[in-house]
């Protein structure tokens, strides 16, 4: 029952990850390989590491928990807003110009937006012990990579066919993911 609960953790913490990734393939339907791989690696890395950091954050500041846990959400949809509205202005402007500099939400700043609610994650798993945290968490990272690297094909795919729209559509889609938050 524990790697079944892990896995359904899994699938639902990584949505973020999944529309983020899929407005990633949107946005550059020329993908390399390299790439799709760094960015699906990015966002399992920081839903495998998240809920490990929140087990041993509530385990070291337990009064500081409740703190962070109110301030998890309007960082996420800070963070994710500002990479969504970034690639929403890109993608106006080349309409305008008919070209422009490819542009991309930082990484970074995409893989810990989508997996700060992950952090709190980690505070519900106070009761286990750390090997426990550790194959949940992991198992979680696995299912974010192999749906975010999914998510990226079918994003390439449709931004091959929307091509003069994918940063618009992208970053749309990223501004949805933060409220939606």
């Amino acid at each position: 029952m524990f790697i079944v609960k892990s896995l359904l953790l899994g699938i639902g913490l990584a949505m973020d990850a999944v529309a983020v990734s899929m407005a990633n393939g949107l946005q550059n339907p020329e993908m390399k390989e390299e790439r799709k791989m760094s960015i699906s690696f990015a966002f399992g890395f920081f839903q495998f590491f998240m809920p490990v950091l929140g087990y041993f954050l509530l385990r070291t500041f337990t009064d500081f928990a409740p703190l962070l846990i109110q301030y998890i959400s309007p960082i996420s949809t800070l963070i994710l807003s500002y990479i969504g509205l970034r690639m929403l202005l890109c993608g106006v402007k080349k309409q305008k110009n008919k070209e422009g500099e490819e542009t991309s939400g930082n990484l970074l700043f995409q893989a810990v937006g989508t997996s700060v609610d992950a952090l709190s994650l980690g505070f519900t798993f106070s009761l286990y012990s750390i090997p426990k945290v550790c194959i949940s968490s992991l198992i979680i990272g696995i299912v974010t990579f192999i749906l975010s690297y999914a998510a990226i094909l079918v994003g390439k795919k449709f931004g091959t066919i929307y091509a003069g729209k994918a940063d618009i559509l992208g970053g749309i889609v990223l501004i949805l993911v933060a409220i939606l938050l």
